[in-house]
């Protein structure tokens, strides 16, 4: 388990680079993803193939402009797709950067279905001139007016079809649906396969006006993860969840179990006032209510991953293992060969580094396998609270983000089973470890 962990932590820069992980949290960069999909691969538990999402770039619009004169231009850019799917897109939009001299033109957006069907889906004038893009969403546009008007022409375009009228129109569902009665619902509409066409016209006042367009179809599912209600790729987020957890648990491990070691030899072997003031110094942390103390400076000041663990380390510099480690260097100091590196002139430092620390590093080790799993569970925690680390994505920030999306009351499953998964398996092989290094340990628990 642990092998695969960390084969996962080490093809992460691989197959999911920091830069994309970065914008994790820049909703612009997820703009092409469908929002809130399931994994792709509940297709081979379902007989329908579910929609996937469609892209059609700027430069696959092909076209021309026409009729051009001083005064007047056409312009005309098309594109073409084939939609072979079982179910119909969540959603579409239509981007178009429009550029003119003087006065706007006016643009156009014709859907073209298999049947030879034609449906104007927007007519009106542009609100932003190139490069910055004009988005007109099917069903939820931006374009002031555009989707009522978008309804009303597919209300009316269906009624030719004796289509039963229904009070809301769901323009992604008609436009894909098969002609007849139940084009207008989404519960009964069946999909229309084949190619499909999407021409943006614009009438330009001046020969120099430009046009481009790009359009995009929205999946029902997505990747081997799904997205979340930003549409972000949780493929990413789980990704990079696994070295950020395997990197936090095990470096707050070894340097708060090593810190507490040595802390705890020290005070055993030096004794006295020294000895006196790192028990106090470890009762007194041990009854600080660390979590919340975290969650204060995580909202104050939101620390990056590296300062949350900086700041973890300073809390567990002393702490039980510091009483435990105490009780066994106080018995090994007593045995007969640290009397004998004694009397042959041994230093101090030699004595407790070289003849007492190494004693207790059997237990050591198995503290640290015990600990990793306890420090993931509170960069989870801290994550889940919305004061992890601001900008990497993590398995507990996720789950955070699916329980303010209220993931588990709308069925998104994979936002959470997925994510919890990985912090459970990363755990339950630490522990294993620790298991196995206790065996080893106590001799009550070796197998006959």
């Amino acid at each position: 388990m642990l092998f695969v962990v960390v084969a996962a932590a080490a093809l992460v820069p691989f197959v999911a680079p920091y830069d994309v992980a970065s914008v994790w949290g820049d909703v612009s960069r997820w703009t092409d993803l469908p929002r809130n999909a399931p994994p792709d691969w509940i297709d081979a538990f379902s007989e329908q193939k579910f929609a996937r999402t469609i892209i059609v770039d700027w430069n696959e619009f092909k076209g021309g402009a026409s009729n051009t004169t001083e005064d007047f231009k056409i312009i005309v850019t098309r594109a073409r797709w084939k939609f072979e799917y079982d179910t119909f897109p969540p959603d579409m939009r239509v981007y178009f950067r429009a550029n003119w001299s003087s006065f706007k033109p006016l643009i156009t957006i014709t859907w073209e279905r298999p049947d030879g069907e034609k449906i104007t889906m927007f007519s009106g004038f542009p609100t932003r001139q190139a490069p910055l893009m004009d988005t007109f969403d099917v069903p939820a546009d931006t374009v002031e007016g555009a989707r009522a008007g978008l309804e009303g022409r597919l209300r009316e375009w269906a009624a030719g079809f004796n289509a039963t009228d229904v009070a809301v129109v769901h323009p992604h569902v008609t436009l894909y649906a098969e002609t007849g009665p139940d084009m207008l619902s989404p519960a009964r509409a069946s999909v229309l396969h084949g190619p499909y066409a999407l021409t943006v016209e614009a009438l330009a006042f001046d020969a120099n006006d430009t046009l481009e367009a790009r359009f995009v179809s929205y999946g029902g599912v997505y990747g081997l993860a799904g997205t979340d209600s930003l549409r972000r790729d949780l493929l990413v987020g789980l990704l990079w969840g696994a070295p950020v957890a395997l990197a936090f648990g095990a470096v707050a491990a070894v340097l708060t179990v090593m810190a507490q070691v040595i802390l705890g030899a020290l005070g055993a072997y030096y004794g006295g006032r020294f000895d006196e003031v790192i028990q106090r110094a470890t009762d007194f942390v041990i009854i600080i209510p660390v979590l919340p103390i975290l969650i204060l400076i995580g909202f104050l000041y939101r620390p990056d991953l590296v300062r949350i663990l900086l700041i973890i380390v300073a809390f567990n510099v002393v702490g039980g293992t510091t009483k435990v480690i105490r009780s066994i260097a106080l018995q090994v100091k007593e045995e007969s060969y640290i009397e004998a590196a004694r009397a042959y002139g041994a230093s101090r430092a030699r004595i407790l580094f070289r003849y007492i620390i190494p004693r207790t590093m059997p237990y050591t080790f198995a503290l640290m396998s015990l600990s990793v799993p306890a420090f993931i569970f509170l960069e989870a925690s801290l994550s889940f609270l919305g004061v992890g680390d601001p900008v990497l994505p993590t398995w507990g920030s996720i789950m955070g983000d699916a329980s303010r999306g209220g993931a588990i009351y709308n069925g998104l499953w994979w936002w959470v089973a997925l994510p919890a998964s990985g912090i459970v398996f990363i755990t339950v092989a630490f522990a294993f470890l620790g298991y196995a290094f206790d065996k080893v340990l106590n001799p009550r628990l070796r197998e006959e």
